[in-house]
């Protein structure tokens, strides 16, 4: 891309990237690396101003990933299907300009809960239940773990 001086590199993090949950250590980390890639390349590619940088930060989606996950509240965390979450990436791609997608409207203020006193952070998490959601998970059932491989 840099040799060409054109393109769209789109990554792929998540809101537990910034904030973390109980039982998803490895994978809050693992999008936590992934955003922080993300933000060091766009940095890095700014001299070259034809190549655009899109970081895609969802909360949770109707994958076989999430299945069993308890969703705490529908109306402010909407899961997500995911071909909405495609149709904006592609729309940002078509604008040609770099971008941060979060989604749905909470995950687009989620990194101020980092700013906020600790005592209340722990009334916020417990309100919204983002440390007691992965109690009822499941993930994909055997058989979609076969048939993926």
């Amino acid at each position: 891309m840099v040799r060409g001086g054109q393109g769209t590199v789109v990554t792929i993090s998540s809101v537990i990237g910034q904030i973390g949950a109980a039982n998803l250590a490895d994978y809050a980390a693992a999008k936590a690396g992934i955003t922080a890639m993300h933000k060091s390349l766009a940095a890095e590619l700014s001299s070259t101003p034809d190549i655009k940088t899109i970081l895609v930060s969802p909360g949770q989606l109707s994958t076989p990933l999430f299945n069993g996950v308890a969703t705490p509240n529908s109306f402010f965390a909407p899961v997500l299907e995911p071909v909405d979450v495609a149709k904006e990436v592609i729309a940002a791609i078509d604008a040609g300009s770099s971008s941060v997608l979060a989604m749905p409207l909470y995950a687009r203020w989620i990194d101020w809960i980092n700013v906020v006193p600790v005592g209340v952070q722990a009334i916020l998490r417990k309100i919204a239940g983002v440390d007691t959601a992965m109690k009822t998970f499941t993930g994909r059932e055997a058989g979609e773990k076969e048939s993926l491989i």
